[in-house]
């Protein structure tokens, strides 16, 4: 079965290469540090991807507490409430396609981070 895109992009690779740099640079922008590393999965209207590396040296020193994981957690999420238009507005400019749902979760003792967006359409079909 053949893969292709019906975005941007034919190669599925050069696009993947794109949107973690899309990813990575955004991060980095809007917190101030990116991740170590990430990598991401494509199915039909769904990406789900993996960022690596997330915590800053503040914060790994300020989980090693009950209290410290609760105040990283908590200025995570307001951050992320705070950003969401926006950031949603700029994954779908990017992807040129709205954003229905968007969820984002985080693994503060692995020190990595994960989210999933499900798409009004499916951005990939097969021939």
């Amino acid at each position: 079965m053949e893969v292709f895109f019906i975005i941007k992009h034919t190669d599925p690779k050069t696009f993947e290469a794109e949107f973690l740099s899309f990813v990575n640079n955004y991060v980095k922008k809007q917190g101030g540090k990116g991740p170590k590393s990430a990598e991401v999965r494509f199915m039909g209207d769904t990406i789900v991807y993996f960022l690596r590396g997330i915590l800053t040296e503040r914060e790994r020193k300020l989980i090693q507490s009950p209290e410290g994981q609760r105040v990283v957690i908590e200025s995570r999420r307001v951050f992320l409430e705070m950003d969401k238009e926006h950031r949603i507005a700029k994954f779908e400019e990017f992807l040129g396609c709205k954003v229905l749902e968007n969820y984002e979760s985080w693994n503060l003792e692995n020190d990595s981070a994960t989210a999933v967006l499900l798409l009004e359409k499916n951005m990939w079909k097969s021939s």
